[in-house]
């Protein structure tokens, strides 16, 4: 069972670590000329609601933002991970 939980918890780690990754790298990358189509993006989500009860006041919403960067290294990550696995 721990062994379990220790994949689980390498898998969470690799994914997360591509995100950030590929974030910076997007934004590094969107100044050169010939890399700049890793910086491209869709951004997509809930624009904010606001539920106001008079005692208590809601506000719900996401977005989510994705790079190009981001997605090849979370597919990396996923190859990488299956590799490992």
């Amino acid at each position: 069972m721990k062994k379990g939980i220790l994949k689980t918890l390498l898998f969470i780690v690799l994914l997360l670590l591509a995100v950030v990754l590929g974030k910076a790298a997007a934004e590094a990358c969107a100044g050169i000329r010939f890399l700049s189509f890793l910086s491209a993006g869709a951004s997509f989500g809930i624009s904010t609601v606001n539920v106001d009860l008079s005692v208590v006041r809601f506000t719900f919403g996401m977005t989510v933002q994705i790079h190009v960067a981001q997605a090849i290294l979370l597919l990396a990550a996923i190859l990488g991970y299956s590799r490992i696995h």
